[in-house]
């Protein structure tokens, strides 16, 4: 008996060294990281975007459409090699619609789920976080709006950019500079004069 434990001790051990390398080697991978709306820089703390004369407004979002070439990779890391990717199983632009529909109705702005007497549509073409010694997200949108019967009124091109120091190769970090780089994107959309025209001529 005693023979036995002498011997399943060094074994357990080892099993219980290998466990732990496991558990360090995958929580030093970003694989599958859910997104998580955590942004620092709110909209709020922006210029202030000026919606009188918009309450008659029933503004719909339609579901964004992904452009992005790697739909699961949302960035990587360049500090060691070989280079450390970070990547989502979550749907990029289902995630994005959903905050643009947030922020919009922060602002003030009716949005509506069905119908509407404006209707905005959009592609995501980037979303993504460079990180070398700082955390540098950038966020591209393609904003089209129509009226009603599907007649182009308005297409714009957007993009806003965070960057912040951070411990390395944090999900947290990556989260809040794809947040805030988001916010960057709407608030130059809404900010837009012609928004504004589209807006109320309809």
């Amino acid at each position: 008996m005693k023979k036995w434990i002498h011997c399943a001790v060094p074994f357990l051990a080892a099993c219980l060294a290998l466990a732990t390398f496991a558990s360090a080697h995958a929580a030093d991978k970003l694989e599958d990281t859910p997104l998580v709306w955590s942004p620092t820089s709110p909209m709020s703390e922006r210029p202030t975007v000026d919606v009188k004369g918009l309450e008659s407004v029933q503004l719909r979002i339609e579901p964004f459409t992904d452009k992005r070439e790697n739909t699961a990779v949302i960035g990587r890391n360049l500090n060691k090699a070989p280079v450390r990717i970070v990547s989502t199983k979550d749907d990029v632009p289902r995630f994005v619609t959903y905050q643009v529909k947030s922020l919009l109705s922060g602002l003030g702005l009716n949005v509506v789920e069905s119908g509407g007497t404006a209707i905005l549509k959009g592609e995501v073409k980037k979303f993504y976080v460079e990180e070398t010694n700082r955390y540098n997200a950038t966020v591209e949108l393609r904003v089209t709006a129509v009226d009603p019967e599907g007649k182009v009124l308005w297409v714009v091109e957007t993009s806003g950019t965070s960057s912040r120091f951070g411990i390395g190769y944090k999900a947290a970090n990556y989260m809040e500079v794809l947040s805030d780089a988001l916010i960057g994107a709407v608030h130059e959309v809404v900010r837009n004069p012609n928004f504004r025209k589209v807006l109320i001529a309809q």
